[in-house]
C-alpha cells in the first residue's frame, strides 16, 4: 500500500494546491524553473547530438528518436539534480504552510543555523548524485538501455529524498538521518520518487512539479507519522502500558535538544 499511496502523492499535492489556492506560492518556483527546464534540455540535445551522430547520419529515423528519448531522460536528470539550489527555499515556504493548514503548527528551526545545514547537507548530496550519475553515465556508454533504467531508477531515489527532505529538515534531521528516513520507508519513498518522475515527464509540468512534489511529500510524511504513531499506540494499549512518544523514523528525537547536524 506504501508504494501506491507514494506514487499518487505528488499527484495529490496537485490536488491539495488547487483546493487551498496557494498558486501565489508558485510564481517565482515556476518563473525559475523555466529558465533551468529550457537551459537542461539544451545541454543534454547538444550532448547526444554528438554521441548519437554517427547513428543519425547512418539511420535517421531511429536516430532522432534515440535523441529526443535521450535528451528527455537527460534533461529531466540534469533539472532534478539543479532545482533544489535554485527553488528549494520557495518551495519549503509552500510545503511548510500546507503542514500547518493540515496540522495546525510546523516545527521551525533557527534561520542561520537551518541555512547552514541545508547549504551542508546541499554540497554532500551534489556529491552523491555526481558519483551516483557518473556511475550511470559509464553505464549507458556501453549499454544504453540499461543504463537508462539506472538512470530513471536513481532519479526516482534522489526524487524521494528532495521530496521528504521538506518536513525531515523542519525537524531537524541529519542527513543520515533523511536517508535512514527513505530506507526504513522503501514503498512510500520508492513509490513516491516514480511517481515523481512520471511528472516530471508529462510536457510542461516541470514548471509546477517542484512545489506539487514538496506538498505531497509533506502530506505523505503526515499521514505515515499519523498511522505509525496509531500502531505505535494500538501496541502499547494492548500491552496495557501507555504509549511511547512518536518520533519520526530515521529523524532524530529534537525534543531531546541532541540533533546534530
Amino acid at each position: 500500500m506504501g508504494l501506491f499511496r507514494g506514487f499518487f502523492a505528488p499527484f495529490r499535492g496537485a490536488i491539495y494546491v488547487a483546493r487551498e489556492r496557494l498558486w501565489r506560492h508558485m510564481i517565482v518556483p515556476v518563473v525559475l524553473d523555466l529558465a533551468l527546464g529550457l537551459g537542461t534540455m539544451v545541454a543534454a540535445h547538444r550532448f547526444w547530438r554528438k554521441e548519437l551522430d554517427g547513428m543519425l547520419q547512418s539511420s535517421p529515423v531511429v536516430g532522432w528518436i534515440s535523441l529526443t528519448v535521450m535528451m528527455l531522460l537527460g534533461g529531466v536528470l540534469l533539472f532534478i539534480l539543479l532545482q533544489p539550489l535554485l527553488s528549494a527555499v520557495f518551495c519549503d515556504r509552500l510545503a511548510e504552510t500546507v503542514e500547518k493548514r493540515v496540522s495546525g503548527s510546523a516545527p521551525s528551526a533557527p534561520l542561520l543555523h537551518s541555512i547552514g545545514k541545508a547549504l551542508l547537507h546541499g554540497l554532500a548530496k551534489l556529491a552523491l548524485y555526481a558519483l551516483a550519475f557518473g556511475a550511470a553515465f559509464v553505464v549507458t556508454l556501453s549499454t544504453a538501455g540499461i543504463g537508462a533504467v539506472v538512470g530513471v531508477a536513481l532519479g526516482a531515489i534522489f526524487l524521494a529524498y528532495d521530496g521528504f527532505d521538506y518536513p525531515l529538515a523542519r525537524r531537524s534531521a541529519t542527513f543520515r538521518g533523511k536517508w535512514a528516513y527513505i530506507a526504513k520507508n522503501p514503498g512510500l519513498a520508492l513509490g513516491f520518487g516514480l511517481g515523481s518522475y512520471v511528472l516530471y515527464l508529462v510536457p510542461l509540468a516541470f514548471l509546477v512539479a517542484p512545489p506539487f512534489c514538496a506538498v505531497g511529500a509533506t502530506l505523505a510524511y503526515l499521514e505515515n507519522d499519523a498511522r505509525r504513531a496509531a500502531r505505535a499506540g494500538g501496541k502499547a494499549r494492548a500491552g496495557g502500558g501507555k504509549p511511547a512518544a512518536a518520533n519520526d523514523e530515521g529523524a532524530p528525537d529534537v525534543r531531546a535538544g541532541h540533533a546534530s547536524p
